[in-house]
């Protein structure tokens, strides 16, 4: 699952316990030495839902479908090879303009504003007791409507229960803002907005508590920025792009990088390279032209710095400069000595994969994610490029592209696919949580068995019903669970195994690698399930775990649970997040341990960690997985592969 940990909307305790889961042209140019194209698709969309009772026993689907299924405008086309940096097996896009997903964690309405300062979001370490030691807050804050060309001054006071002087830091600074230190224990963020920031943005302090300098509270202030009174005493502000990062990335390889004209004054600047390398080219994306797509395949290690001027609009003499820094390593630089992990477990009836970003070929370093995902791993999950927001953002409206390309990417590799996630109660495009409950179980049927007529001879393991327990007690009260309870569980698996009858089908679940509540409450379901005869094949472990992880007794023993029961057991979402000041060798133990405990028990047959650099991973701020955010290993690596091969 690739999610925030928090919402701004509830006070969140973080706690060792908590895990969080589980996001060219219009020609069809020939490239030479790519396999596959969207011709070779096995499982073409289906044209309507045929009726009839099915084979196991569920009612007919409507027909005509309560939506309109897949069309021929729904089909990818070729992605041309100088936007991405794919380069030995098909790249596909989908067609027309880009379609809004569903809404941005970041993304507020006046309802949110309105409803007040967001609660405080509180980090407790497993050493704090919070009823003898207060979180620090902030006193006197409100959300703040202010017009653009007006000037806020908003002032940041941290209080800490117990008298003492609180840390205090702000996160990501608004366009053209300040967060300035007042030397008294407070800041000021300052800020003049302009006509482009009107909307509604955050803005974020973290209060640290003295004692402890994990422990603390992260406050959102919702900022409303209205259209401007007065246009007249506004300035023009020289444009620029979003911010690239630096990256890493090997010679020889394709660098892509979009750039994204930004005019803090509502306008489209344009882009231009100044004195860029040879070869470099800059083609506008087939869907949205404003953006420009950079490709430039370095050719010689060392540090390499292009200039983007960009060009206002209104003001042709106005214009902005940025760089973008790629620091270019030597393929040497990349390179592992002994066994690929996907080796590693040879002999061993564990078959051992990663969850792959989605369109990883669209970053700058695609090309050393590529070569590190393709040599090591025999199993893939999409992240994200298989949730129902991404592949039906609108009712009749389908982009295949991504998971496409995925699928391309993973038989060119010769590894086996997993479907994540076909029901979950999150990632759902809004039309999808605005239905009415009464129509639900067909929508999600319907979506079921589009998305698995297209993939089923393409994917062998099926995520089918992602986090069905609640945090609290019993089953999550999901959009699913309300109009169905809990037989929408029952209906997704039947729908499923009606269409990939020799599939592995699996239900998944996050904090059930120890013993507790939430434990007992997934047993208590898989009973009803299996006596029920819901065709559920497999139970996926998330394992988000803490480099303090230590129960491996209780991981064993909820697996001999499980197998007891007669059902496979899929390690999904493995990742070590660090905490405190432990050490990546710590780290390392974890999942050398955590794999010697799967290989250990008979019925566990997948392992497959939730990414594997720290660059791209959702809990990247915690450093979980075993490269680095510059593709070089870490002792965790090692810890894997000597647990994958018992050694």
């Amino acid at each position: 699952m690739n999610s925030k940990w928090t919402t701004p909307s509830a006070l969140l305790l973080i706690t060792l316990g908590l895990s969080a889961c589980g996001g060219g042209s219009d020609n069809n140019d020939d490239q030479t030495g790519v396999v596959g194209s969207e011709s070779e698709t096995p499982n073409p969309p289906i044209d309507e839902i045929p009726s009839g009772e099915t084979e196991v026993g569920l009612a007919a689907l409507p027909n005509p479908p309560l939506t309109e299924g897949p069309s021929a405008d729904d089909e990818p086309v070729a992605f041309d090879s100088e936007l991405h940096t794919i380069t030995q097996f098909q790249a596909l896009r989908d067609t027309g303009p880009r379609i809004s997903k569903a809404k941005d964690a970041d993304e507020f309405t006046e309802e949110d504003f309105d409803a007040g300062l967001p609660e405080a979001i509180i980090t407790v370490p497993s050493d704090v007791d919070p009823e003898t030691n207060a979180p620090p807050f902030f006193e006197g804050l409100a959300n703040v409507r202010i017009e653009a060309g007006q000037t806020l001054q908003l002032l940041f006071d941290p209080v800490d229960p117990e008298g003492d002087l609180p840390g205090m830091f702000g996160q990501e600074l608004p366009p053209g803002a300040s967060f300035d230190d007042n030397r008294d224990g407070t800041r000021t963020l300052e800020w003049t907005p302009l006509q482009g920031d009107v909307g509604i943005t955050e803005f974020t302090a973290v209060a640290i508590d003295p004692d402890n300098s994990n422990y603390r509270s992260s406050q959102m202030v919702l900022i409303a920025v209205d259209e401007p009174s007065n246009l007249a005493g506004i300035p023009n502000v020289p444009p620029g792009i979003q911010p690239v990062t630096d990256y890493t990335v090997r010679v020889g390889d394709p660098v892509s990088i979009f750039l994204i004209g930004t005019d803090r004054n509502g306008t489209v600047p344009t882009i231009e390279l100044q004195n860029p390398p040879l070869g470099t080219i800059l083609t506008p994306d087939p869907r949205t032209p404003e953006i420009q797509i950079l490709q430039v395949v370095p050719d010689s290690a060392g540090t390499l710095v292009i200039d983007v001027l960009t060009r206002d609009a209104d003001d042709p003499s106005l214009t902005g400069l940025d760089q973008i820094t790629l620091e270019v390593l030597d393929a040497e630089a990349f390179e592992r000595d002994g066994e690929r992990l996907r080796n590693a477990v040879a002999g061993s009836g564990v078959a051992f994969g990663s969850a792959v970003s989605p369109v990883f070929y669209l970053q700058a370093d695609g090309g050393v994610y590529e070569a590190f995902a393709g040599n090591e791993f025999g199993v893939m999950s999409p992240e994200s490029s298989m949730k129902w927001d991404a592949i039906n953002p609108l009712p009749g409206r389908f982009e295949w592209a991504d998971m496409d390309t995925l699928l391309n990417f993973a038989e060119f590799y010769d590894m086996q696919v997993r479907g994540h996630t076909l029901i979950w109660y999150t990632s759902l495009p809004s039309w999808v949580e605005e239905t009415a409950p009464e129509d639900r179980e067909v929508h999600m049927r319907e979506y079921i068995t589009r998305v698995m007529t297209r993939y089923a001879d393409r994917v062998d393991y099926w995520d089918v019903v992602n986090e069905p327990i609640s945090e609290e007690d019993g089953l999550r009260d999901s959009i699913w669970f309300e109009a169905m309870g809990e037989s929408y569980i029952d209906t997704a698996f039947l729908q499923a195994r009606e269409l990939a009858p020799n599939a592995t089908l699996v239900l998944n679940e996050f904090d059930i690698g120890f013993a507790g509540r939430k434990f007992d409450d997934f047993l208590s379901l898989i009973d009803r399930l299996l006596e029920r005869e819901v065709p559920v094949d497999a139970i996926g472990f998330q394992m988000h775990v803490f480099s303090s992880y230590d129960q491996y007794d209780e991981f064993a023993a909820n697996m001999a649970e499980i197998a007891a029961r007669g059902l496979d057991i899929h390690v999904t979402e493995l990742d070590v997040a660090l905490v405190g000041d432990d050490t990546e060798e710590l780290q390392a133990e974890v999942y050398e341990r955590v794999a010697e405990t799967c290989l250990a028990q008979p019925r566990c047959t997948v392992l497959q960690t939730w990414g594997f650099t720290d660059r791209y991973s959702f809990r990247s701020f915690t450093s979980p997985l075993y490269l680095d955010e510059n593709h070089q290993v870490k002792p965790g690596y090692e810890g894997l592969r000597s647990g994958l091969s018992g050694q």
